[in-house]
């Protein structure tokens, strides 16, 4: 689904990615970690188009995003779905106009099929009965589950998570992660999520891709990621593991 080649990016002079290569099978959930300024939160950006690299390419769904122009970019887009660290809720909206705002946007929906796709996301992700609260009446988990119906509403093909366990409990960390698994199950998308969260990483990992000084240093599954030989990746599991 996703293919990056080679790709290089530096922000006055400083190197972030180094040469990274990345390969991100269809229908799965590939985690990717790293160290706090690893470059991972940049290689996302270059995923949806957001940032474009100094040199290499990222291909989605076999079509190369440098080759769009801004208006091509932004249809693009439409087959992405992003779930930010913070939710990024707009506070002025309750739940309901929070989900429907993406259709309202970029659809000529009907309100009543606008009603129905919101009834039906806020139903995939737990939360039927809360159009009418507003953000601040919601827990953090509430929240990032609202940010996830807004995320899917329009129906994408991949998903993106920023962090989408920073800042929760342990109970509520493992309810995001199931949250992710339905997600995935149900709507069977494409999954990419940023995480530095370990035990989370092996609960819902298909594939696991390390960043370490601008590059993919070990990729495969759990269970390959667990038995990698390369001391950074030890490390970055030991001390994750020890947190968990």
């Amino acid at each position: 689904m996703i293919e990056i080649t080679d790709l290089h990016k530096s922000f006055n002079g400083n190197a972030v990615l180094q040469g990274l290569n990345l390969s991100i099978p269809d229908g799965k959930i590939t985690v990717i970690i790293g160290p706090s300024g690893c470059g991972k939160t940049v290689l996302l950006r270059h995923m949806i188009g957001l940032l474009q690299p100094d040199r290499g390419r990222v291909m989605v769904d076999r079509v190369n995003l440098s080759a769009l122009d801004r208006v091509q970019m932004n249809a693009f887009r439409g087959r992405f779905g992003m779930l930010f660290q913070q939710a990024a809720l707009f506070d002025s909206m309750n739940v309901f106009e929070n989900v429907a705002f993406p259709l309202r946007e970029h659809t000529q929906k009907t309100d009543g099929e606008i009603q129905k796709i919101v009834a039906e996301k806020l139903a995939l992700v737990g939360l039927t009965g809360t159009e009418t609260k507003m953000p601040s009446e919601l827990s953090g988990g509430m929240r990032k589950r609202v940010g996830l119906a807004r995320a899917i509403a329009l129906q994408p093909k991949i998903i993106l998570y920023d962090e989408p366990t920073t800042g929760l409990d342990p109970i509520m960390t493992e309810a995001i992660d199931n949250l992710i698994l339905e997600t995935q199950r149900k709507m069977n998308v494409t999954s990419v999520v940023i995480s530095h969260d370990i035990p989370s990483s092996f609960r819902i990992a298909d594939q696991i891709s390390m960043v370490y000084k601008g590059r993919i240093v070990e990729s495969g599954t759990a269970e390959a990621f667990r038995n990698s030989k390369h001391e950074a990746v030890q490390e970055f599991i030991r001390k994750g593991e020890g947190k968990g």
